[in-house]
């Protein structure tokens, strides 16, 4: 069993007030398992209904005209369950319940007097008797449409793949080291020199299978990573499949797809930048850009936008350049998997040491703060004059410029960050800091070099 962060966050949820709680996530994070652990554990009992796998409940619950008529349907499909204070409901997958009600729409067919679920159940949340959870993925497209959280009544939690530290827990790698660990960072020491050793070969081994449970599970169960390819190639062909079926245009369709699967090669190019012009005809170019198909994937939770900026200065938003960025993948393992014509997973299990981890170490680290709260706050810079800079975000109310270092831990690159000197020499910036193989030390007044994995530890 794999111990989630989330979990935490779900026992916060039962002490307080009487909110529903909404958890969103792309497929295969672990949402359903995570909830249903927590609803055995807490729980006498559940009504539980998955739209994915009970169709022929969707139309019943597609068209609510008002709560008193939802709860009689619930009544219908399990009346004993229903137990005042002592009953959770738990409507996962709800994003197919969302499409049907847009296919209805598109048909005229529609009850405008319905409501929909998330409406529907809010004077049921307030009356109290019962706990409601929904779930789903896809929902940043699914639920374009719908106000979500008006007056207070539904909690939402975004929940992604193991992070690393999770990845740790999961290797059995205690707490206390994990504690240890954080306080060097926090604190800018170096670590135990073993300890550093073993983490690094952690992280290795995470950049290699991921945070997609079951790709976890199946590591530590067999060791085998033919198997943990297999559960990866499911995930990216149920992507592929979502993109077909939650996208109505055709010609978007195409396009999004094409865009997804460009990301690996796009990333492995030279300045890792998604050039539209891989995508798009010259023709095309003129009229068209590609922003609503990369918010396609962002929203769906498939994929990780960070934007240039062309200042580094705070606040961030206002020097943004929305047509210019890098899409990252949400899991580095399923990386791995769409990259496996390059040879790279074979490579860093040799400990190849020529090896180039760019677009593997930057991919992570995007993941790695996208799951620490910097959703929609992450950029790099980049000048034809100053040179490109991996990461930008905004930490503890400064700026703070990231460079990633993905070669050995020679002197000849660890010191080898123009663009970042230049970057300190311009702009009024108090820190920087270099993620690579080094242990901790400081490189001068502003820099501070710290190991790869001391990513996890930075939080918005």
């Amino acid at each position: 069993m794999l111990n989630r962060k989330i979990e935490k966050y779900f026992d916060a949820w039962l002490k307080q007030r009487n909110t529903a709680l909404l958890i969103k996530g792309a497929r295969q994070v672990g949402k359903t398992y995570s909830i249903n652990n927590f609803i055995d554990s807490n729980f006498k009992h559940k009504i539980v209904i998955d739209f994915a796998q009970r169709m022929d409940l969707v139309d019943a619950f597609a068209q609510i005209k008002n709560y008193e008529q939802l709860l009689i349907r619930l009544s219908a499909i399990d009346g004993p369950n229903l137990v005042p204070k002592e009953t959770v409901i738990f409507f996962d997958e709800i994003q197919v319940l969302y499409k049907r009600r847009e296919e209805l729409a598109k048909k005229n067919m529609l009850d405008e007097t319905s409501q929909d679920l998330i409406t529907a159940i809010k004077p049921l949340v307030i009356e109290g008797s019962y706990r409601y959870i929904l779930s789903g993925s896809l929902l940043g497209v699914t639920l374009n449409n719908v106000v979500l959280n008006p007056t207070g009544y539904l909690d939402i939690k975004q929940m992604y793949p193991l992070d690393f530290e999770e990845y740790l827990l999961a290797k059995r790698v205690g707490e206390n080291v994990i504690d240890y660990l954080r306080k060097c960072f926090l604190e800018k020491k170096s670590v135990d020199e073993e300890i550093h050793k073993i983490i690094l070969n952690h992280f290795k081994e995470y950049v290699l299978i991921g945070g997609m449970p079951q790709a976890v599970s199946d590591f530590i169960n067999t060791k085998n990573l033919y198997t943990v390819e297999q559960t990866q190639t499911q995930i990216i062909d149920q992507y592929t499949i979502d993109i077909t079926k939650y996208i109505d245009e055709e010609v978007k369709k195409l396009r999004v797809r094409e865009i997804y699967k460009a990301i690996p090669s796009e990333l492995n190019s030279k300045n890792k930048r998604f050039m539209s012009s891989h995508i798009l005809t010259k023709s095309e170019l003129n009229r068209l850009n590609l922003i609503d198909e990369y918010l396609w994937l962002t929203n769906a939770g498939i994929a990780i936008p960070v934007f240039n900026v062309s200042a580094i200065e705070s606040p961030l938003a206002i020097s943004i350049e929305r047509k210019t960025l890098k899409l990252f993948v949400n899991d580095i393992g399923l990386l791995d998997t769409m990259l496996l014509a390059t040879g790279i997973r074979e490579r860093m299990l040799n400990n190849d040491k020529v090896i180039n981890y760019g677009a593997p170490y930057e991919n992570v680290c995007a993941q790695e703060l996208l799951t620490h709260g910097f959703n929609e706050k992450l950029y790099y810079y980049n000048s034809k004059k100053h040179g490109e800079i991996d990461f930008v975000i905004e930490y503890n109310n400064e700026v703070l410029p990231i460079e990633i270092k993905s070669g050995k831990a020679d002197e000849a690159n660890v010191y080898n960050h123009s663009a970042l000197n230049n970057a300190l020499r311009i702009y009024d910036i108090k820190e920087a800091y270099v993620f690579g193989e080094t242990n901790y030390f400081k490189e001068n007044d502003r820099i501070h070099q710290f190991p790869i994995y001391m990513i996890s530890f930075i939080n918005n």
